[in-house]
């Protein structure tokens, strides 16, 4: 059973691109009352490591840390914030959004991302959408005297406003950055079923900066140096009128076949399907040539690294509300477990 309120507060930690520090204190913590020692890489990656010494090949499970959010790029005379995305946005979805400005010292302040009065639009104008550059934040303050006397300044981060909600059917559960924080989630969950098993050495790298360009995920497999790696991440749902395609909430952990920087390996999508099949864990398949995870990444490291990404279905990804199945997440985790219990030496040079 997921564990929502472990999950609201890795959902609700602040941490945009190269701002992870508070989620990855809260994961740290996780691992180490685990009894897992934990280390980070130069970037800030938090990695835990379980049977470390044990025989096998090394097993690497990925999931970034970072959300999609904004940088402050300026603040004009009005008091008004002129913003920086970090990562994919759409403009059409931020405005009139809630958003959380965060200080270096750590204060938080609500504000409101500003829009046009609809009435009396011209028609050229309601028809498009807003330039990224022309977005804008409201503090409801006065003037730049008043935003600089809160402390905030350039460069400070701005994160979608916090609100997790169960829905009607409580399977159902809708945050922001489920993207990907969904993915440190299980990969905690997973070392919590794990924690009195022996298997494969186990490398648990909760990446950063996976948004602007799996940065973390490039020397997060250089530091674990994997024989073969999973990132976990998120992917499209397509049940909703406004997304159609193949996955849908609720009907499983995805096999993601290809994306736009990544191809899983035949035969080892076959292993992991075999698996699923053994233990009648719920899959379901993403065959799309967009988008991209941590397997960018990790596959091409070294003299290559056998890998491929499982993910988890989100409506409404890069919003400030998306939302997810926990059945999806359930499975998720039992595959994880069953992966790394039944990978050997043997096992291993048959998915070469």
């Amino acid at each position: 059973m997921v564990d929502l309120e472990k999950l609201e507060r890795i959902c609700g930690a602040p941490g945009i691109s190269s701002f992870e520090q508070e989620i990855g204190r809260i994961l740290e913590e996780e691992y180490r009352e685990l009894g897992l020692i934990c280390q980070k890489d130069g970037l800030g990656s938090v990695i835990a490591v379980k049977c470390g010494d044990r025989p096998g090949p090394k097993m690497m499970i990925a999931a970034h840390m970072d959300e999609v959010g904004f940088m402050v790029e300026a603040i004009d005379e009005n008091g008004f914030l002129k913003l920086r995305p970090v990562g994919s946005w759409w403009s059409h979805l931020v405005l009139g959004q809630w958003y959380t400005v965060v200080t270096r010292d750590n204060g938080r302040y609500p504000a409101l991302m500003g829009s046009m009065a609809t009435h009396g639009l011209p028609a050229e104008i309601r028809n498009k959408t807003v330039s990224m550059e022309d977005v804008y934040l409201d503090l409801g303050v006065e003037n730049r005297e008043e935003v600089l006397a809160l402390g905030i300044a350039v460069g400070d981060m701005v994160v979608p406003w916090t609100h997790f909600e169960v829905m009607q059917n409580r399977k159902y559960v809708s945050c922001k950055a489920f993207d990907d924080r969904i993915g440190n989630y299980i990969m905690l969950e997973a070392a919590k079923r794990l924690r009195d098993a022996a298997h494969t050495p186990l490398y648990l790298a909760n990446t950063v900066q996976e948004e602007p360009g799996l940065r973390g995920a490039r020397t997060a497999v250089e530091w674990s140096h994997p024989d073969i790696a999973f990132a976990i991440d998120t992917t499209l749902a397509g049940d909703t009128p406004a997304n159609q395609n193949i996955c849908s909430l609720g009907k499983g952990v995805v096999l993601s076949m290809i994306d736009s920087n990544s191809i899983a390996p035949r035969k080892l999508v076959r292993y992991v399907e075999g698996i699923c099949e053994k233990h009648q864990i719920a899959h379901q398949y993403a065959v799309f040539n967009k988008g991209g995870t941590d397997s960018g990444n990790i596959h091409k490291a070294f003299d290559g690294v056998l890998n491929m990404t499982l993910s988890i279905p989100i409506r409404y990804m890069h919003t400030n509300h998306s939302m997810i199945h926990t059945d999806d997440v359930e499975a998720c985790i039992r595959l994880v477990c069953e992966l790394v219990k039944d990978m050997s030496g043997e096992i291993f040079e048959r998915l070469l």
